[in-house]
């Protein structure tokens, strides 16, 4: 009678798998360890180098903080793109992320991070906690820098984490 009554209770409830599929292939520039913002900030740049839209992107990081991966959390319009925790975590998890650092760009060229940046990235890295994936930072890039370079901001070195 056990079996019928589970069997009952559980008719028709649908079962679902879960997996990660990669889309497609970006070479990064190098394998290395990142170190620092400036290392991050070399390897994204390239990246992000012909967006036109903002794009907010989640790379995984192993426990020897080498780029694992990259998931594309969010594209949005010319000034602001919506990002989701869940978003956010729910591919960190799927590849296995140690921890993640975030980016996003601005085409307009500033640099400087929103009242919404800031917001958004403490309501993340609130969650990375919950979830146990540290948030190592969160860049900010932009084409426009001096001498032609890209040029970044990290709320990590601002403090704003």
């Amino acid at each position: 009678m056990h079996v019928a009554y589970r069997d009952a209770l559980f008719s028709g409830v649908p079962l679902y798998t879960t997996r990660l599929v990669r889309e497609r292939t970006f070479t990064f520039p190098t394998r290395d360890q990142v170190r620092s913002p400036a290392d991050a900030a070399a390897v994204l740049a390239e990246y992000f180098s012909d967006r036109d839209r903002e794009e907010f992107v989640v790379a995984f990081l192993d426990t020897a903080n080498t780029l694992t991966g990259l998931h594309v959390a969010s594209v949005g319009g010319l000034a602001a793109s919506i990002v989701e925790p869940r978003q956010v975590f729910k591919a960190a998890v799927l590849a296995n992320a140690a921890a993640v650092l975030l980016a996003h760009n601005h085409p307009s060229g500033n640099p400087e991070p929103s009242r919404e940046d800031v917001t958004v990235t403490r309501q993340l890295v609130e969650a990375g906690k919950v979830m146990g994936i540290p948030v190592h930072d969160h860049l900010i890039l932009t084409d426009h820098g001096e001498d032609g370079r890209p040029s970044y901001t990290s709320l990590a070195e601002r403090g704003l984490m």
